[in-house]
């Protein structure tokens, strides 16, 4: 029995080393920037568009803002379907979510209710972390809030980008 137990113990502390990077929490690598630059990809820092393009190269799906090729993120739907990538109302894990200029969707708070998440005046994306049976999705993001800062929240997006 006690074989059993190291053995599990040993397996379970395997496990949490390989977590992907996105159960990390905040570990993007702008997170102490403080003037707003260009980052590796061509988004300015501590934006919603560099944190997703973070995450999506963590995933082997990197893009790059090259010619301004993804643009704000009012415009990442448009920029993907000219890529061929799908865009869905259905979630998966690893998706972008994905707000046009001043679109509003569904906020679940932590606290119980139904709220409204409003993307600004150049749209929101963000990174899907969770789906949930009922559809809705955890996301982290960056700049949803207007500070630069990252953030968590239980939503429904409008759409979905498989990227």
């Amino acid at each position: 029995m006690k074989r059993v137990l190291v053995v599990l113990a040993l397996l379970a502390g395997l496990l949490a080393m390989a977590l992907p990077a996105q159960a990390a929490g905040d570990d993007y690598p702008y997170r102490g920037d403080t003037a707003s630059r260009s980052d590796r990809w061509g988004f300015t820092t501590r934006q919603c568009v560099s944190f997703a393009a973070w995450r999506l190269e963590q995933r082997h799906h990197a893009i790059t803002n090259s010619g301004n090729a993804w643009g704000n993120a009012d415009h990442w739907d448009e920029a993907a379907r000219s890529k061929g990538i799908t865009v869905s109302r259905t979630a998966r894990v690893g998706a972008i979510a994905q707000w046009n200029a001043n679109e509003k969707s569904a906020l679940y708070p932590a606290n119980g209710g139904t709220g409204t998440i409003a993307a600004g005046s150049y749209g929101h994306v963000a990174y899907v972390k969770s789906v949930y049976s009922d559809g809705s999705v955890l996301i982290e993001q960056y700049n949803m809030s207007g500070n630069r800062s990252y953030s968590q929240m239980h939503v429904r997006a409008p759409r979905y980008l498989y990227i």
